[in-house]
């Protein structure tokens, strides 16, 4: 049906669609982490890492056991796809919500989850109060919702670039940093794609003076809508090469939040085709 709008040039719920995606990239990747986060679970890692933090530092989260954590991640999944067909989806998007915040609360010192999700939480507030959620597919509606997301995304990159710059100023920069950090990944764990970055210092500080460029001006899709297919694209490449080199993979978690700005190309698609016609 949204390729029939595409070529029709026809609006569509963008919010709608992005919901669908999300959810859907979400539960997947819930679904293939499941077995090594059930074992790790299992592992009591608060004995060794502590209590897991607060929710907003004041409120502790009830421990689970093994049955409750299986049946919060069987409900978190199970609200998620419910959400995707259109069924209640404030309802059962506020289920995946308190689902989420109690599954992975206990599995937080998990080093695929540690930081890795923090969006996902805030983009479920976002789709709870969008109106868009419950109009058909084929009805334009606000992209506000969109938008909000959008910063929220732009944030988490600035936030990181500007850490960087607190920390070193522009000398982040010149390369010797990532060196480190590549060297520290292919001591630890012989990663020869780290060791070949790692050997070449103008490579490092080319790469280097990118990742600052891009976490501190994704922002700028936010006034200029055409430069989100350059910077998308570059945002994937930049976590496809962390988790090739640095096994740092961001964009495990990161992936059902990207899904924001397909309905953003799949518009320009759109104009495209519309102009071809």
């Amino acid at each position: 049906m949204l390729l029939s709008l595409l070529s029709q040039g026809v609006a569509f719920n963008q919010t709608r669609l992005f919901l669908v995606l999300f959810s859907g990239t979400l539960i997947w990747q819930i679904l293939l982490a499941f077995p090594a986060q059930y074992r790790y679970f299992n592992s009591r890692p608060a004995k060794i890492f502590g209590a897991p933090p607060r929710l907003f530092g004041r409120f502790r989260l009830p421990s689970l056991n093994n049955q409750q954590f299986l049946a919060l991640g069987a409900l978190l999944v199970f609200s998620l796809l419910v959400t995707m067909f259109g069924f209640l989806p404030r309802l059962f998007i506020l289920i995946a919500l308190i689902s989420y915040l109690l599954y992975f609360n206990p599995i937080l010192s998990l080093s695929s989850v540690r930081r890795k999700t923090n969006l996902i939480p805030m983009v479920m507030v976002v789709l709870l109060f969008a109106p868009g959620i419950t109009a058909p597919i084929n009805q334009g509606t606000s992209s506000l919702p969109l938008q909000l997301i959008k910063v929220l995304v732009a944030l988490m990159y600035f936030s990181a670039g500007a850490q960087k710059l607190r920390q070193s100023g522009f000398k982040w920069a010149d390369g010797t940093t990532l060196q480190a950090y590549l060297t520290d990944h292919y001591l630890w764990d012989d990663n020869k794609s780290a060791l070949y970055v790692a050997q070449r210092p103008r490579l490092c500080a080319v790469l280097s003076w990118l990742v600052l460029f891009l976490e501190l001006t994704f922002w700028i899709i936010l006034l200029l809508p055409n430069l989100v297919i350059p910077y998308f694209l570059a945002g994937l490449a930049f976590h496809l090469a962390a988790a090739l080199t640095m096994r740092v993979n961001y964009l495990k978690y990161l992936s059902p939040v990207y899904m924001v700005f397909v309905p953003e190309i799949t518009q320009q698609v759109q104009h495209l085709l519309h102009c071809c016609t």
